[in-house]
């Protein structure tokens, strides 16, 4: 910054003749330097020890400016590459988690129907063994029944015709059935 003061005032005392755009552009950059130090904020970063060091090392400041301004295009390549990786995982994430639920209800499903099936066939199973058993067991018992009614009538000569006048108990509850 000094040498930069001291290369005005040669240029304004005339020690040095420059074209005419060469002056524009010097009192463009002395107008930039100027905004540049009546800046608060800058003033306070210069009184800084890294402040003064990069004032005394012009070179080594352009160095450090040069290199900020070139890291910023593989840095942000980097930032936007961690950033596209990190959604597009979470939204790969989210896409398996819902292929494992679809799967998982599918088989769910599938197992509910099966199990639906398999009450079915086994209602009809138990349905056919209830209504055949209970046609053995009326044809058994009314088998049983007529085979009695013939003892009762045998054994009791008169009760033919009307089993109420039946003196024998068993006789009446048979014929009344």
């Amino acid at each position: 910054m000094q040498r930069l003061i001291r290369f005005q005032t040669m240029l304004e005392s005339g020690g040095i003749s420059l074209p005419k755009d060469m002056q524009e552009l010097q009192s463009l950059l002395s107008a930039i330097m100027y905004t540049l130090n009546s800046k608060s904020k800058l003033a306070d970063i210069r009184s800084t020890p890294m402040g003064q060091y990069l004032d005394g090392h012009p070179f080594f400041a352009l160095a450090l400016l040069v290199f900020g301004a070139m890291a910023t295009v593989p840095l942000g390549l980097f930032l936007t590459f961690a950033i596209v990786t990190f959604v597009t995982a979470s939204v790969g994430f989210v896409f398996l988690q819902g292929f494992l639920l679809s799967l998982g209800g599918i088989a769910l499903l599938c197992v509910l129907c099966g199990l639906a099936i398999i009450a079915f066939a086994v209602s009809v199973i138990l349905r056919a063994f209830y209504i055949t058993s209970s046609n053995v067991l009326d044809y058994y018992y009314s088998r049983r029944s007529a085979h009695m009614k013939q003892d009762t009538i045998g054994s009791c000569p008169g009760c033919e015709s009307d089993a109420s006048s039946c003196p024998n108990p068993s006789f009446q509850k048979q014929k009344g059935q």
